[in-house]
């Protein structure tokens, strides 16, 4: 029997001191006033003038849009659940992994703050933290999509699992590829910067997913969809390059189209020969660590 996709319904439904004075006599004559409009056609000073008042936002924006997706998104199918006692008994695993993504998805826009505030210091130190969460999301997230590929490989019947496990499993792949490429270049700011936008972006369908869903219903395009729409914030920060540098930094070039080719091509394997190593390589991952779920 040839494999088809379940509906979606199917799913739906369940961050000079010191110098010495010298004497009054040997002072130099004082310099003649300089008017405001003068210090305005002064190259030098309009330019420092301009720049101390136009250092770009691009990431704050950013950050603040990504996370502000990531907390709507799942307000629909969890936050509001929890606070309404309406979300049905779960693994705590499922509840570590919720957590650990939410907190590191609003430490980014702070992360991006503190960096644009010049808190150095403050940042590094909440770039540990940031680690810390990074891990914690994307192992808890290995296993509980193991452990429902596992659910589904042995279902009689396809579930929601069935076809979209590999693609949320290769959103997590992305996020700590490009994560550790931004800790990499923690020591050059535009770089690791770009770096954490493409991770952010890449690692947060999920939400987008939700929200996707509750607009337009358990139709089978939302999940595609949704994980392709991620790479839009990719897409905004190339815009903010090209319009403020008139050029692309490789960082976003490199993000998007691996994000694109990636997503889009684990997606159409998965139901082929091409994509069973990768589902049954996640099926022994829930078979094999499913005790801790």
């Amino acid at each position: 029997m040839q494999w088809q996709r379940p509906p979606l319904a199917a799913w739906w439904n369940v961050s000079q001191v010191g110098a010495p004075v010298r004497p009054a006599r040997d002072l130099p004559p004082p310099l003649p006033a300089v008017s405001h409009s003068a210090l305005n056609t002064t190259p030098g000073v309009a330019v420092s003038a301009a720049l101390g008042r136009r250092r770009p936002a691009d990431f704050l924006i950013l950050t603040g849009a990504i996370s502000a997706t990531v907390f709507v998104g799942f307000w629909f199918t969890y936050f509001g659940p929890m606070l309404a006692h309406a979300y049905p008994p779960s693994s705590p695993m499922l509840h570590l992994h919720g957590w650990s993504f939410f907190a590191w998805y609003l430490l980014l826009p702070v992360q991006a703050g503190l960096a644009y505030g010049r808190q150095l210091a403050l940042h590094r130190t909440l770039g540990g933290l940031s680690l810390g969460l990074a891990v914690l999301m994307v192992t808890t997230g290995l296993l509980v999509v193991g452990v429902r590929m596992r659910e589904a490989l042995d279902s009689p019947t396809p579930t929601f699992w069935t076809g979209t496990a590999p693609a949320i499993f290769v959103t997590l792949a992305l996020f700590a590829v490009f994560y550790t490429l931004a800790l990499r270049d923690r020591r050059r700011p535009a770089r690791h910067k770009r770096w954490m936008v493409v991770a952010s972006a890449a690692g947060m369908g999920a939400a987008v997913f939700r929200i996707l869903m509750v607009a337009a219903g358990p139709v089978d395009w939302v999940f595609p969809v949704s994980i392709l729409l991620t790479n839009l914030f990719i897409a905004a920060g190339m815009a903010f390059d090209a319009r403020r540098e008139r050029r692309v930094h490789r960082e976003y070039a490199i993000g998007l189209v691996t994000c694109l080719l990636l997503e889009s091509g684990v997606y159409l394997a998965t139901p082929t020969v091409a994509g069973r190593p990768l589902v049954l390589a996640l099926g022994w991952i829930g078979s094999t660590f499913g005790g801790l779920y």
